[in-house]
């Protein structure tokens, strides 16, 4: 629950700064997410993520860097009879595992192209993530919660679809560090969205 207060916190802190310095060359997009999970987070809940969203900011500071914000949701399941082995012990028997992430990112990006054209653009995001780890057996639940410091490359492309709005097509590979008695975490996310854009 600390770490959980910690990240609404820093999210309180960062929203308000976003919106003082949105300009007229600025964007807000809003993207579902759905994701695959890898490695250890594959190997605790191996299915695909349907449920995911997005919340973006960019400013612009250079004709085609920008600065922004990036959170998000994403929620990977499965039901097993699988032995696992999670937080020190060993489980077995029918499971529903679940994990929970959300990103709290601060990004650079770069784009190509010109204004009110289609624009590819790479951006490298560093954060954290907030991730919860459940299993539920019967009438028994074990979770755990912690903070990852992760980084997560992204390329992803903007094409205009009226004056200041744009579709938003992505893909961000997302890796957090290991914390507490979780592993390191990684998935992929692919984005799907619009962008209220001016400027770009």
């Amino acid at each position: 629950m600390q770490a959980i207060r910690r990240l609404i916190g820093i999210g309180f802190l960062l929203v308000p700064l976003a919106s003082g310095t949105a300009a007229a060359q600025s964007w807000w997009a809003l993207t579902y997410q759905p994701a695959v999970p890898l490695s250890n987070t594959k190997d605790f809940t191996d299915g695909f993520g349907w449920r995911g969203i997005g919340l973006d900011y960019k400013r612009q500071v250079k004709e085609n860097l920008a600065l922004g914000l990036s959170f998000g949701w994403q929620v990977f399941d499965q039901q097993t009879d699988e032995v696992v082995s999670a937080f020190g012990v060993d489980l077995s028997g029918d499971q529903f595992r679940y994990v929970n992430s959300w990103p709290l990112l601060a990004n650079v990006s770069y784009f190509f192209g010109s204004p009110g054209r289609a624009r590819p653009y790479l951006s490298a995001n560093v954060g954290g993530y907030l991730m919860e780890h459940r299993i539920e057996v019967g009438l028994y639940a074990i979770e755990e919660t912690n903070f990852h410091f992760g980084l997560a490359p992204e390329a992803g492309l903007a094409f205009p679809v009226q004056p200041n709005v744009s579709a938003i097509l992505n893909a961000r590979y997302n890796y957090g560090f290991s914390a507490g008695s979780v592993g390191d975490q990684s998935y992929v996310s692919f984005g799907l969205g619009v962008a209220w854009n001016h400027g770009y």
